[in-house]
């Protein structure tokens, strides 16, 4: 049996419980507000697209009021692996900021780690692939 993690002293969990919801409202602001280039260093390396390509322009979209499917279109992962990573990541921010809530930490198995790490680099693979080409970000004007 696993045994009960000490909470954080309390200077730490202020300390957190500030800078995520800061760097959250800077990245949401910057997706709103901000500049539509292409900023993955990936890409501009490389000239492939990485698994993250297109994520900040779907967010920034989806904050504009564009469609669904525009959004998807920019990222295809992004609503099947990012709603869950949302809410996996806010509980843990809860879970360690706040540890009298009582939140369990989440624990995910090898096997569905390994699944996800497939997923993600099999689409990684088949978005750079000329016939999936509708898996790569829409190409920005310059």
């Amino acid at each position: 049996m696993k045994e009960e993690q000490q909470p954080l002293p309390l200077w730490k969990r202020i300390g957190i419980g500030l800078f995520f919801p800061f760097c959250a409202a800077l990245a949401l602001l910057y997706a709103r507000y901000g500049t539509h280039g292409n900023l993955c260093l990936f890409h501009n390396l490389t000239g492939l697209y990485c698994p993250g390509c297109g994520t900040g322009r779907a967010v920034s979209g989806f904050l504009r009021g564009r469609s669904l499917r525009w959004v998807m279109s920019c990222n295809a992962l992004l609503l099947p692996l990012g709603i869950p990573a949302l809410f996996v990541g806010t509980h843990e921010y809860l879970r360690v900021v706040f540890p009298f809530l009582g939140f369990r930490p989440v624990y995910v198995s090898q096997r569905t780690l390994k699944i996800l790490i497939g997923i993600i680099l099999g689409f990684w693979i088949l978005r750079n692939l000329p016939m999936f080409a509708f898996l790569a970000p829409p190409v920005l004007p310059h």
